[in-house]
């Protein structure tokens, strides 16, 4: 699949992604809060936006046709400081999406960038999506008196994620008593004149970090910052070990993938021009259940205004059955928390009333499955592990702490099981 994203008009390609009328990048909400943006910065949101809208218009097919090969040639107008770093983009795709992905960047006319001073203001700015692992980032920053911006995409007509998004800021903001800086950046594909969308979309989003990255860089800069950019991600799902065979590449989720950070904060040094550039991940060898104990009471309480499902903007509630569920239901309960939030109630399910080809089952069979593998760890079965999941043996993982961090969500998950009947029966 050719895709073309620019101005020009052109009729060689499947796809044509056109800034400002079938791709909204976002530019008109950071132009809001920033005033002109400059031409780097316009090209980095072409370049970031424009991945993603492609992520959502070509459908995945099933299983063995399920990766993808996309070309894409984009339009900027600082191409050598693009030229530079697509090959590390196009290999940082790769571990997101496990697509093949090949980038040619196309020089047009317009004022490149001249050389910006960085300041050296103290604060960061965090990805604020409306979960839990993000609203506890900012509590942190918040209960430690540091200077703290929220970044936040959605894409439209996503309401549910967009009232989270505003409900978690308004109940941080209640609870320190002060006011917390939120930028919201909307960024999607639509139909518009002479530029189509596709009606069916890809709902994986694979891409969608290397967006919101985007995003944080430009308003890190803006900001007055440094270098720091926070994607707080607890360690489950940063690591995110596969629960089984059948769920490696592109069927798992890689958003924080430890080693992707690290090459994206290479390519923001060099396109940016700032060495001392960082994306940090501060949850990166904690469960979900233990960054959730971060959480001051207060907020604790309130943390049903978080959203955590993929699928809540179509079914107006968490489902209950997918993984990040079991995750969220599982740290919630670890924490003496627990809310009617769930569409299904998976832990007290007969199971056996299930047919097996039912997407709940399959989900907590596999997950209990995968966490009696950590139940016990010990000398004589650590090489054992290691051979079995082998993303653990990665320059940018400690593998040590990625088994400690493994062996603890086994001990938390199975507490939490211990209370339900039907999950005993399982086990």
């Amino acid at each position: 699949m050719k895709i073309f994203i620019g101005n020009r008009t052109t009729t060689s390609y499947d796809f044509h992604l056109c800034p400002g009328e079938n791709l909204y990048n976002g530019s008109k909400d950071l132009n809001s809060k920033y005033g002109q943006l400059s031409s780097l910065e316009i090209d980095l949101l072409n370049i970031a936006s424009g991945i993603y809208a492609t992520d959502l218009a070509i459908m995945r097919a099933e299983r063995e046709n399920f990766i993808r090969k996309i070309e894409i040639d984009i339009e900027v107008v600082n191409f050598h400081a693009f030229d530079r770093i697509k090959d590390k983009l196009k290999y940082a795709l790769h571990i997101l999406s496990k697509d093949n992905w090949l980038l040619n960047f196309t020089p047009i006319d317009g004022v490149k960038d001249g050389e910006y001073k960085w300041k050296h203001e103290e604060g960061a700015v965090l990805l604020f999506s409306g979960g839990l692992d993000s609203m506890a980032a900012a509590s942190d920053f918040m209960e430690n008196k540091k200077n703290i911006v929220l970044v936040s995409h959605n894409t439209h007509g996503n309401r549910v994620v967009d009232e989270s998004q505003k409900n978690v800021h308004r109940v941080l903001e209640e609870f320190y008593k002060n006011e917390i800086k939120h930028i919201r950046v909307k960024v999607y594909g639509r139909n518009k004149g002479k530029y189509s969308f596709p009606e069916e979309r890809e709902n994986t989003q694979r891409t969608r970090s290397f967006l919101f990255l985007s995003l944080a860089a430009i308003v890190t800069k803006r900001s007055g910052f440094d270098k720091i950019v926070f994607m707080a991600e607890n360690g489950q799902f940063a690591i995110h070990l596969p629960l089984n065979q059948s769920r490696i590449g592109p069927f798992s989720t890689h958003t924080a993938d430890p080693e992707f950070i690290h090459i994206i904060e290479e390519i923001f040094k060099i396109v940016l021009d700032n060495p001392k550039f960082e994306i940090v991940n501060p949850y990166l060898y904690l469960t979900k259940a233990e960054v959730l104990a971060k959480l001051p009471e207060g907020l604790l309480k309130k943390s049903y205004l978080s959203v955590t499902c993929w699928m809540i903007s179509r079914i107006q509630k968490h489902c209950g059955y997918c993984i990040p569920c079991i995750s969220r239901r599982i740290a919630l309960e670890y924490n003496n928390i627990s809310f009617s939030e769930y569409k299904m109630d998976l832990f007290n399910t007969d199971l056996n009333s299930l047919g097996e080809d039912e997407t709940a089952k399959i989900n907590i069979i596999d997950y209990l499955e995968f966490i009696t593998r950590f139940q016990n760890i010990s000398p004589s079965n650590k090489q054992e592990l290691l051979l079995e999941f082998p993303e653990l043996m990665n320059s940018s993982i400690n593998s040590e702490l990625g088994l400690q961090l493994y062996n603890r969500v086994s001990t938390q998950s199975l507490e939490v099981f211990k209370k339900y009947p039907k999950i005993r029966e399982i086990l």
